[in-house]
């Protein structure tokens, strides 16, 4: 199945927008949060009472979010970097976009 020229063109403008936010100050900072929420999730996994469902439940929860959101940016960048790379094999040249 072909995808549209413009529907390429739109998964690779937003890629480079997440790329850049990503790599922002904020994409950074959220980044490290992300990061800090794992390790605390994690922690707390390793020492909470394995008959407390609750909190054990909510650290995995923790975990899994901190890894998707990761996950989602990547998945983000990565379909757009794959978008370009069909676009300038359509064209047989280099595509630029903002």
């Amino acid at each position: 199945m072909e995808i549209p020229r413009d529907e390429l063109l739109d998964r690779a403008s937003f890629g480079k927008q997440v790329d850049l936010f990503w790599n922002s100050r904020v994409g950074e900072y959220l980044r490290g949060r992300a990061e800090e929420c794992y390790t605390a999730a994690v922690q707390i996994l390793k020492t909470v009472d394995p008959t407390d469902s609750k909190a054990v439940q909510k650290a995995q929860n923790d975990v899994w979010l901190a890894e998707r959101f990761n996950e989602w940016m990547s998945e983000a960048i990565l379909d757009g970097l794959k978008s370009l790379d069909l676009l300038e094999q359509e064209t047989g040249e280099d595509s630029n976009v903002d």
